[in-house]
């Protein structure tokens, strides 16, 4: 009888059973667990085609064009509740993260997409009788079933080619957000007008259905009775695929698509340099824009130099306002990205010097001896990436500016067992590890290839020649070879707690339910920034419910209630993070930093100076180091302490952090003490607003007076950014003397780690 019955439908048993083998496996995979992101993204590259591909196959000229497509519907839903079913065992198994909202993401992603697929399946099913193809009607069906989901794909691929975005809407995928990094995927409405108009495509593909009539030689006419009925129908149709062809035109007026014209039309700003084309937010002041522009000619030639070859003619930078403009035009709201293949970068806009563009030049750069189409590394021509060849060429050409330079790092992980074989790192497992992680390593591998080979080496390893031939070795000896040059290296003491701090944070594919988290910690700190503290609070119990363990959610959490909610539940959680061994370093320091500024508002101003103190001296990172001690010497002076802590930590009143407040703060107390810590803070002020030559007036000051009365951390942000403004304002003798005291063996940078000297060197190397 079950036999019977699987023979009779057999092309539902064949559907269903490559539906449910398939995403019964995957589910099992890392973060497909559930109906989340990635899962619904597997259902729509497999549900929708198989319900094409069946629709097609049931139609054999028996049965009315309206029938067919009814059935084709019926279809497809039927295989969008079986992946839906599947979707919820596995929650059920692994954790649901988001149900509502992950029955919402399916529904409009595979849950349309198959129903579409379904209708399309049978409609293209009609046309071999239509055309009267009778000898492999069957076959040309599948084909042309299939044709729909695989040329969606393909549409896609080229629209990611062929313009800046990376995103894409799929009538049978539904949302591809592009970007692995950026966990938070916010479609929005966007996704509402797109299957707005996949369903009025499917109502248009009835209404012109209804108005067919089935032939006796199985192919398909007008209805010959033209009533009232017939012409409303058919003006239905008409009228509902006209708008969605509409719809498709001028997708880039609703967030479906966008080129380089409709986003330089957008940007509404142009400038053009020696070699860099920058388009930006027609917001900016001309001299913001003329420091883009030059910030991009400089890293270009900084990056080709160290690179060792000429790179694009002309590169084009796009230059967002913000996150979330660049995510509606583009794609990657706080991911970087270049397209080799383009020539272009694009980036938010930042302060002189921009923090990554030179990294993301560099991958334009490498294109000039990159494969493929898309100017990369990678296997079979190019056509597969390898991410660690292709981040490491861009880290090692343009290093970020962290206090130990990426050798250093890898030498420091190797200290701590925590070194993973070089060969992973050039694999799939680079992304197996932390982003920060996998970018660091493969920087420091290319920029020791760079010293014990040659550039050139490192360009033909990029452009395909197996790096066996390069070294005469395989990965096991080079990584012997890596490692045992890593045990030369002369780290600080502090280098390991360097690592424990920077790089315990589990990659994306190591976190429970990150685009869930990261979305309620995201609305939740802007909750907490706009005063909704009740609200704030709810989102992140929320967060925690999902993964108890995120260490940015319970520090945010106990900050905010130590600044602006209950003070006595904030120290509770703070001093919990504080004593949890199993939190980061960073975590935990943070933690005592919070607790430390709780007690310079309510306590001892004394006591807490020590407690700053003692915890810059056990602070591996720079900046936080740095930070700390400029809040030491406000707790013991009371002329400046107000101005300082409204300007960290919180204004009066307990508000949040107000720096135009504390702006006017520092100068009263600059002014009445002539203080150079309150001139070092101004001129910090003025460098994130553009006011370069203020700044260098106050760092010029700071830089005068005598070395004890501010501490070797801030001198050196002072040379830093000294060295910021004479490149701004392209001031050669101020240059050359900052570069004679950053390089001097006995000066400010003496006894510390390499990379922020290397960083100032290498800024003022560029720009002069």
């Amino acid at each position: 009888m079950v036999w019977t019955f699987l023979k009779r439908h057999r092309g539902a048993s064949i559907a269903n059973a490559i539906v449910v083998v398939v995403l019964f496996r995957v589910g099992f995979l890392s973060l497909f667990g559930g109906l989340g992101y990635e899962y619904a993204l597997a259902c729509g590259l497999l549900v929708p085609g198989v319900a094409a591909v069946w629709s097609a196959c049931r139609v054999d000229g028996t049965r009315e064009p309206l029938d067919d497509v009814l059935g084709g519907l019926v279809r497809g839903a039927e295989l969008a509740a079986v992946a839906m079913a599947i979707g919820l065992l596995h929650g059920l198994r692994a954790g649901v993260c988001d149900l509502w909202g992950g029955v919402a993401g399916f529904l409009l992603g595979p849950g349309i997409g198959a129903v579409v697929a379904g209708a399309w399946g049978a409609a293209v099913g009609n046309l071999p009788l239509f055309a009267g193809i009778v000898r492999r009607r069957r076959a040309v069906a599948i084909i042309l079933a299939i044709a729909g989901p695989l040329g969606g794909a393909l549409m896609s691929v080229w629209r990611f080619y062929s313009s800046p975005m990376i995103f894409a809407f799929d009538p049978f995928v539904g949302y591809f957000s592009g970007t692995l990094y950026d966990t938070v995927v916010e479609p929005g409405a966007a996704l509402l007008s797109y299957r707005a108009g996949s369903m009025m495509a499917v109502a248009g593909l009835l209404c012109l259905a209804s108005i067919l009539r089935r032939t006796p030689s199985r192919a398909f006419v007008l209805d010959e009775k033209r009533s009232r009925s017939f012409f409303v129908r058919a003006a239905f149709a008409a009228l509902l695929l006209t708008t969605c062809v509409a719809m498709l035109v001028w997708g880039d007026r609703l967030g479906h698509w966008s080129t380089a014209a409709t986003i330089k039309r957008e940007l509404g700003g142009a400038r053009s340099g020696a070699r860099c084309d920058v388009f930006y937010p027609s917001s900016l002041r001309d001299d913001e824009a003329a420091l883009l522009v030059k910030d991009c000619d400089e890293e270009l030639g900084e990056v080709e130099t160290t690179l060792g070859v000429h790179g694009p003619t002309r590169l084009t930078a796009f230059f967002f306002h913000d996150a979330q403009e660049k995510r509606r035009l583009m794609g990657a709201a706080d991911t970087y990205i270049a397209k080799p293949w383009r020539e272009e970068v694009y980036l938010q806009v930042a302060t002189y010097p921009h923090p990554v563009l030179g990294h993301e030049i560099a991958h334009v750069v490498a294109g000039s001896f990159g494969r493929g189409p898309f100017r990369i590394s990678g296997s079979l021509g190019g056509w597969f990436p390898n991410p660690g060849l292709i981040e490491g060429v861009a880290v090692a050409a343009s290093p970020d500016e962290d206090e130990l330079t990426d050798l250093e790092w890898a030498a420091a992980m190797k200290k701590r067992n925590a070194l993973p074989p070089m060969s992973a790192i050039f694999s799939v497992g680079f992304l197996g590890q932390s982003a920060q992680k996998s970018y660091t390593l493969a920087g420091a591998f290319i920029r020791w290839m760079m010293t014990v080979k040659s550039v050139a080496d490192v360009r033909a390893w990029y452009a395909g020649k197996p790096i066996d031939d390069i070294f005469g070795k395989g990965w096991s000896g080079i990584d012997a070879e890596f490692r045992s040059a890593l045990d030369a290296i002369v780290l600080p003491p502090a280098a390991e707690a360097y690592v424990a701090s920077k790089f315990e944070r589990p990659s994306v594919f190591g976190r429970r339910c990150p685009h869930e988290v990261d979305a309620l910690k995201k609305t939740a700190d802007t909750c907490r920034d706009n005063h909704q503290i009740a609200k704030a609070r709810d989102l992140y119990d929320d967060a925690l419910a999902l993964d108890p363990t995120e260490h940015g959610v319970l520090l945010s959490r106990a900050v905010m209630e130590l600044r602006f909610g209950d003070a006595e539940r904030g120290r509770t959680l703070a001093r919990a993070l504080v004593g949890d061994e199993k939190q980061p370093l960073a975590t935990r320091h943070k933690a005592r930093d919070a607790l430390t500024d709780d007690e310079l508002l309510t306590g001892d101003p004394e006591r807490a100076a020590a407690a700053f103190d003692a915890l810059a001296a056990e602070t591996p990172d720079e900046d936080a180091a740095r930070t700390l001690e400029v809040k030491a010497l406000a707790s013991r002076d009371a002329a400046g302490r107000g101005a300082i802590m409204t300007l960290l930590v919180t204004a009066p009143g307990r508000r949040p952090a107000d720096p135009a407040l504390a702006a006017a703060m520092l100068g009263a107390w600059e002014g009445s003490t002539r203080s150079a810590l309150a001139s070092y803070l101004l001129g910090k002020s003025e460098v994130s607003h553009g006011y370069f030559a203020q700044a260098a007036k106050h760092f010029e000051s700071v830089a005068a007076t005598p070395p004890g009365e501010l501490t070797p951390r801030i001198r050196r942000e002072t040379l830093r950014q000294r060295a910021v403004c004479a490149c701004a304002l392209a001031d050669p003798a101020a240059i050359d003397a900052i570069r004679e005291l950053a390089s001097d063996p006995v000066g400010l940078y003496a006894g510390t780690a390499g990379g922020r000297k290397d960083s100032v060197l290498r800024l003022l190397h560029r720009c002069r």
